[in-house]
């Protein structure tokens, strides 16, 4: 485990972070015999790797002071935890563990994003930090809806 002690290294755990669970739902959607636990299983591998490109595409074209910016502290943000709490099968019972489980995850971000928040020097630090979290929320709420219509099937 490390402490971040900048924006950039923060943001680069991050798409660490989104690419190790969607190369975790695709493994486990590849060992899933029943279908819709798998179509769920690929969607939020699917969900994962947007949000890594995101934030490819984020670090690509962010202000380099921004991305250079010290971090008020240098606690560990770090929850490998929330990794090992994603199902593995035949452990998953059905999607809403699943779901419960990516909820998880992105509610660990959103809450890391909101101290981080908190502790920003500067109003773009803040500014980042604040869309973050936004953005966990908007993705809670895609996936809940999307799991949903899909446990419908």
């Amino acid at each position: 485990m490390m402490a971040f002690r900048q924006v950039r290294e923060l943001l680069l755990w991050v798409m660490d972070f989104h690419q190790t669970l969607a190369d975790k739902y695709s493994g486990l959607a590849r060992e899933q015999p029943d279908e819709l636990m798998r179509m769920t299983l690929e969607f939020l591998a699917g969900r994962e790797l947007e949000m890594h490109r995101f934030m490819s595409r984020y670090m690509q074209e962010a202000d380099p002071a921004l991305l250079g910016t010290w971090l008020i502290d240098t606690q560990d943000f770090v929850h490998p935890r929330i990794l090992e709490r994603i199902p593995k099968c035949p452990d998953c019972r059905d999607v809403q563990d699943i779901q419960a489980n990516a909820m998880a995850s992105h509610q660990t971000l959103k809450d890391m994003y909101r101290l981080r928040s908190e502790l920003a020097q500067i109003p773009t630090e803040a500014r980042l930090f604040d869309e973050l979290a936004q953005n966990q929320d908007a993705e809670m709420r895609l996936q809940a809806s999307s799991i949903g219509r899909l446990d419908l099937y």
